[in-house]
Formats: structure tokens, sequence, C-alpha cells
């Protein structure tokens, strides 16, 4: 019960209140929430709600700042009540402050308020039910099963709700008892006849206002001329119900906007007088502003259809929550994307709402639209290659930004492909330009941003520029900065359509040469252009693509013929074996990263290996390199791939680590010590991954003229040993160590070898003057000194000896140190 309590309590828009229960049956009674805690405040069962609240009631809810994002969510003027059953409320009401002390009447609680209210019971669903609390307060898993006995006896929980709009106070309570749920629902508004000035504050109360006719409102609204050409045509009466005294509603255009709209009608004959309105054979324009029912628009849901007196046509209406920091009205509201201005004046016939433009019968899809324009063709293809157009058909709304034949032109020719012929993540593409809601032009503010996410789930940034004192056309609006709406507001009957552009792209469906395009890999992706492979490498599906950069390739020899000799790369094989050497399977992004090995599309594989270069947290991974080549940028997404980029061109290993040693005469002396130790074997063992540590002939011939012993060591097996480690340890995983902060690796031989970083890497006292040899059993470093073996202690009780002159790491605790 606590722990259904505690979660309730942080639901910033409800109340919790303990109620004792009365009786067995469920018919609970509703008790208005400014009664609740009063003495006088509970009703006898079956008593009215007066319809105005006693001026003795002192208790006051508290005002609480929320976001919402649509119009029938609770306003940001949000009343709640907690009440503290054992404390009472009066005991917090002593206070002054934060809802204590002296308070003041909220305006449902003055004059001139009308009550409303519903019931309704539903039996709870199996998710409502699971907690629940019965009636002698014992906590039930469902309906029937006792979990807990309860900490208090005979509580009810309830929730009560309450939303604020400017006319409308609502309240509402949810009583949940064995299975049962109880819906009771209080409105409290003006009455008839009575309003409040919009934003007013919340204590100013319900006043008389002047109600005038239908004609003489909608002229004080500056939206006469439509009125009065509606009843020329002989219809105004006919909207306004035909004297059936039904309630109605009408969206009426502006002066200017119905003289622009008439001046480009002229010839059509659709807004004449009443002789020529009365013989044309169009439906009436007239009807499709008139609604019947009182629609106010605080009270419509977003995306609400509404049937006009027009048969088969609908208007829909759409509500946009603007940020309180313009000043601006906390909702803009569009009929069929056409603006509403001034909405909610009460006349003697009917609710106004006055438009921007008129509105105009709607007989097509979106798709419909698409198919029927000529600058439009590519898209119409895509759509219907993609089986996307199946959703731009459907009822649900639906935004396009749909680009022109122009726009598709401007693409460059691997996305333009992709597109064109509906393949690979060309529906990604598409996406990027959908939205599963109808967006239109005013949801966008000069001067701010407004995010829509599109069907990937990606946002879309829209930007209305601010236009010149002078310019009157509207303000052009940009998407993400690239595409221009050039034609707004399109409407379909579901949903709306806007021109734009240029396509906006999407890095997670771009082809891959696409991507490695806007990465600026261009040398790696010309050679994939150059070698004619590019499209079999734009149709790869799951594949992660270690693409080097521009400096790693640029000395190499395929660079070289690019632009010497690009002819000789036309189906080269060697050269599509060194591009598929980068392409493994599957997708591997670099939070799934593990040391392994992973098989490549040429056939050989590719050692993954991980590193950390925190000195303090040695075990948090967060370098990671293939074949010892790091990992410079990772995780860039394209069309169920993923590309990679890093430091070096990859190329596979032919040799193991003897056959390495056997062919470079340079290590020929260390090479000879490996066969006195008899470790041939293990050098040529493809299943082990190792690191070998070479040093030149001429160390060895630096150290016998010094007459060093190291240069013909009694024990070449130390010796050997202590130069192989049992593990991959690449140069990009070696890192600049102080102490305390000392790392180590291990050689076969149990050393264990300091490794640092200076102007090289650095193991113990030789530093690495050749890195990273891929071999297909390891790698090898060449390095710079010989290492010699320490001799082992026994027991040696270990010292915190800080490094200096001769300092050698001695057992586990100095290496941990």
């Amino acid at each position: 019960m606590l722990r259904l309590w505690a979660c309730l309590l942080l639901l910033g828009s409800i109340q919790i209140q303990g109620v004792p229960f009365y009786g067995d049956g469920f018919d609970t009674e509703f008790v208005p929430l400014e009664h609740q805690q009063s003495p006088q405040g509970r009703q006898e069962a079956g008593a009215t709600v007066p319809v105005q609240t006693p001026s003795g009631v002192e208790q006051k809810p508290f005002n609480v700042d929320t976001i919402t994002t649509d119009v029938n969510a609770p306003n940001p003027a949000i009343f709640f009540q907690q009440s503290f059953p054992f404390f009472g409320n009066e005991f917090f009401n002593s206070f002054g402050g934060f809802g204590f002390g002296a308070t003041q009447e909220p305006w449902w609680k003055g004059p001139n308020v009308c009550t409303e209210k519903e019931e309704d019971e539903t039996v709870a669903s199996e998710t409502e039910a699971e907690e629940t609390v019965d009636t002698f307060g014992q906590e039930r898993d469902g309906v029937t099963n006792v979990v807990r006995s309860p900490l208090f006896g005979q509580f009810q929980f309830s929730v009560n709700s309450c939303a604020e709009k400017p006319n409308k106070h609502v309240c509402t309570k949810i009583v949940n008892q064995n299975g049962k749920k109880k819906t009771l629902t209080l409105t409290r508004q003006c009455c008839y006849g009575y309003g409040r000035p919009r934003n007013a504050d919340f204590t100013t109360p319900c006043e008389k206002i002047d109600i005038k006719d239908v004609e003489a409102t909608a002229s004080d609204m500056g939206a006469k001329q439509f009125l009065e050409s509606a009843r020329s045509a002989g219809e105004l009466a006919e909207m306004l119900g035909g004297g059936s005294g039904k309630k109605v509603t009408l969206f009426v255009p502006n002066d200017a906007a119905f003289l622009e709209y008439r001046g480009h009608h002229q010839q059509e004959n659709n807004v004449e007088d009443a002789k020529s309105e009365a013989s044309h054979s169009k439906p009436s324009i007239y009807k499709l502003h008139a609604v019947l029912g009182e629609v106010q628009l605080e009270d419509v849901p977003n995306e609400k259809l509404l049937q006009t007196e027009l048969p088969d046509q609908k208007i829909r209406i759409n509500s946009y929550q603007l940020p309180a920091a313009l000043n601006l009205e906390p909702y803009r509201f569009a009929a069929n994307c056409v603006p509403i201005e001034k909405h909610d004046k009460l006349s003697e016939q009917a609710l106004v709402h006055t438009l921007g433009g008129v509105l105009k019968p709607l007989t097509k899809n979106i798709m419909d639209i698409i198919r029927e324009r000529a600058d439009m063709s590519i898209m119409r293809t895509v759509l219907e290659k993609t089986n996307l157009s199946a959703m731009l058909e459907d009822d649900k709304p639906v935004t396009i930004f749909v680009p022109t034949d122009a726009a598709f032109d401007k693409l460059e020719p691997h996305l333009r492909r992709a597109l064109k012929e509906g393949r690979g993540c060309a529906s990604n593409i598409l996406k990027n330009h959908l939205l599963d809601l109808t967006f239109c032009s005013l949801a966008t503010v000069p001067g701010a941003k407004t995010t829509a996410y599109n069907l990937l789930g990606e946002p879309l940034l829209l930007n209305r520029t601010h236009l010149a004192a002078n310019q009157t056309r509207p303000a052009p609006i940009y998407i993400n900065n690239l595409a221009k709406i050039i034609e707004a507001d399109i409407m379909g009957t579901n949903g709306v359509l806007h021109v734009i552009d240029t396509i906006l792209p999407t890095e997670s469906a771009l082809p891959m040469t696409s991507l490695m395009s806007q990465k600026n890999l261009t040398i790696f992706q010309r050679l994939l252009e150059a070698s004619g492979y590019d499209d079999q490498f734009d149709d790869l599906d799951n594949v992660t693509i270690f693409a080097p950069t521009d400096k790693a390739l640029q000395n190499t020899e395929w660079a070289r013929m690019l632009k010497e000799q690009p002819e000789l790369l036309d189906h080269n094989l060697d050269l599509l074996e060194f591009l598929n050497y980068h392409v493994v399977k599957p997708m591997i992004k670099t939070c799934d990263l593990s040391e392994k090995s992973l098989p490549t599309v040429a056939g050989s594989s590719v050692r993954l290996n991980l590193y950390s270069t925190h000195a303090l947290f040695s075990d948090v991974m967060n370098r990671a390199t293939v074949n010892c080549a790091r990992l410079v940028h990772f995780d860039d997404e394209s069309c169920g791939s993923v590309l990679h980029q890093v430091d070096r061109a990859l190329a596979p290993p032919k040799n193991n680590m003897l056959k390495l040693l056997e062919a470079n005469p340079n290590y020929s002396k260390f090479l000879e010590l490996v066969r006195k130790a008899n470790l041939t074997q293990l050098l040529s063992n493809n299943s082990r991954s190792l690191t070998l540590l070479v040093p030149k002939n001429d160390v060895f011939d630096e150290l016998s003229e010094s007459g060093e012993g190291a240069a013909k060591p009694s024990d070449p097996v130390a010796l050997v040993k202590t130069h192989i480690v049992e593990d991959v340890v690449c140069c990009a995983g070696i890192i600049p160590t102080n102490w305390p902060f000392v790392r180590s690796i291990e050689s076969i031989s149990g050393q264990h070898l300091r490794i640092t970083r200076d102007r090289r890497p650095k193991i113990e006292n030789a530093g690495v003057t050749k890195c990273d040899v891929v071999a297909t059993n390891g790698i090898l470093h060449e390095v710079n000194d010989i290492i010699v073996p320490r001799p082992q202690r026994q027991q040696q009780r270990p010292q915190l000896i800080p490094p200096g002159a001769g300092y050698q790491p001695q057992g586990d605790f100095d290496v941990f140190f």
C-alpha cells in the first residue's frame, strides 16, 4: 500500500486522498474538491451539487506550472489539491506562503458559475485492478487475493485530477474498488451569457458579456464580408440551423482573406450574389464553414474531424502549443491548416471563430495529390516502389515534405540511384520526410525553432525566418537549415503536404559510398568507384566497414595508381581483395566490440583489440584497434551497416612470426636464439595470439662490443621467453604512465614488463622503433634494446619504492602500483 501511495504522490497533477468507506455497496458519492475537508463539505447521498460554491470555505488549491502538448491536456494553469488525513488542511492553512494562510477564491467558486456532473461506471482493466485497496483496507492482487494487511484500517484510495481552462474547470474523480472503476466528472464553467477575459487571473470572476447578432459579432471580429455574401446567396439562414434552434459553430474567413479569395475566383461564380450562387452547380462554399454543435476549441482534441453542413466534407482541427517565453497565445489553432485567428466568440445564433483564409473542399488523399502533380513524378515512383504509398492513402493523419523532381537532380549519383530504384534504405530516406501527424506551417514561429519527429524517430528542425518590415508575404520556412518549403499547407483528406526544394538526407539511410563522401573518406570512396564495385558495396547489408582515412591511404600504391593510372583499377581483383578485407560481418558498433578475430568478406580474418587510456581506471576500455590500426572515428550508420574510420590501411598478413623472422636478415641473431631455445614451433603456431619483441642485429653487435653478457646469454630460453607475450599488445594500447599508475604486461617467462610511452612506446628498457608488424598469429614490435630477464625471487616481501635510477618492478605488488 505504501508503495502504491508513494507512486501516486509522484504524479504531478493528481490528488490522493484517504476517504472513509461508508458501506458495502459501490455507490460512492462525489464530493467536490472544495468541500472535501470542510465540516460542511460532505453531503447526503443524492444531494445536488450547488452551482455556486460557499464563500465561507477557506481552503484553496495552489498553482502548478506544467508543459503539455495537447490543448485538452491540463493547461499551464492547473489546480490540484492534496489532502493530509492525519493533520487536516486547516493545519497547513495556518501558515502563509505556499498554499497556506489567507487565500483568494478561484473564479470557479465565484458567482455566475454553472455546474454539470457526469458519472460513468466500468469494469476495471486487468492492469488497473492489479493493486487495489478493498473495503477493509487490505491490499489485494486483482480482485480476491490478499497481498498484505493494511497499516491502518478502512481506507479507500481515490484519485482526483483537475484541469483549468479559461472558462472551464473540470475535476475528475476515479474510484477503483473490487474490479469496478467509477469515474465522476464535475465541470464548472461560466453560465450562458457570462465569460472571463482570455489569460485572466484565476481569481477573475465570470462577468456578463455583450451577446450580439451573429453578423454584428463577425463584423466586430473583422469578418463581415463572408456572412454578407452568404446572406445574399440565401444560405446564411440554413447555415444557422434553419430556425431549428440547434447550436451552430461558424468558421468565418476574415474580410481580407475572403476578398482575396473572391478576386481569385470571380470566374468560377462560387461566391457571387444570390442569383448566381443559387444557379451554380458547385458545392456551397458557405456550408463548408458551418458545423452543427457548439465547438469550443479548447475542448477539441488535436486531429479532431468536424462534420460540416456540406455532405462528405470535414474540418480537421489542429492545435499547437507555443513556448511561454514567446509571450504569445499559449496555443495556435488551425482548421484544415488555415490559421484560426480569433476564436470562441459567442453570438445569439452561433459560436464564431475567424480564419485567416477560406476553406476549400477536400476530395483527394495525400497520395492522390502527389499522383496528380507533374513535378512530383519521381517521388510518386519511389513511394510506390517502397510501398509507403499505402500509408499516404490511409485515413490516419500524415504530413509529408515532398521534394520536386528538380530536387532529385541535386543528389549525388549513388543516392539518386538508390532512391529511384527503391533499393537499400530508400524507404528510410522517405521516412525522413514523413510525420505521423498533421503539421501545419502555422506551428512555426519567426525566430524560434520548432522540432517535429519523423517516422525514423529523428528530429526535424523547422525555422521560420524573419522578414523585413516592408515585406508582406509569409516568411520562408527551412528544414534542418537545408530544405526550403516552397509551397505549404496543401491539404488532403488525411493530412497535409508541403513542397520542398531539397531532399532531406539522413545518415542512417545513405548508401555507404555516399556516407564515405560525406565523411571525407574520398580516397577509399574513389577506389570503390574506380574498381567498378561501388554499387556492390552499396548493396551490402549488416556489415561493418573499417575505412582508412585519406591520410592513411595517401602514400599507398593504390593511391598512386588512382592518381596516375586509374584505368588499371577497373575490376582489378587485387584491389577488390584489398577493399573486401576492410569489410566484416555482421554490423558491430563500438559498444558491442570485443577482443576476437572476425572473418572479412575477402575470406581472411582481422583481429579486434580493446585498450584503456585511463591511468586510474584501467578496466574501462575506450580505445579499439583492428589489426592494430586505431579506430579514430566510429559508429556512422548507413542503411543497416556501420562505418568506422581507421588510421591505417589494412592488409591481410601472409606469414606467421617465425616466417617474419626468417624473411628479415636484420633479425637473424634473434632467430638464432629462438632456434637454440627450441621455440620455433611456438612462433609458427597459427592458433596463438602473441606479441614478439625483436631486437635487430645491430643491438646485439653494440652489446658485444661493450662486453655486456646479454649479447651471448647463458640461458637463451629465458631471454627469448622474456621477449614473448601471450597477448596482442598494439602500440596504440601503450600510453604514458607514471608512478603510482604503472602498467605492465607479462611475458611467457613470468616476467612483468613495465610499459609506457615517451617519444615512442617503451617496454622496460627497450624503445619500440617499429610498431605493429602483423603476422597470422600475432604482431611483432622491433625494439632498440635487449630485455634481460631478472632472477626470480622467492617469497620476497614487496616494497613500495618509487621508480628511479636502477629501479626494477619486483612482484605483482610493485607492478600494481
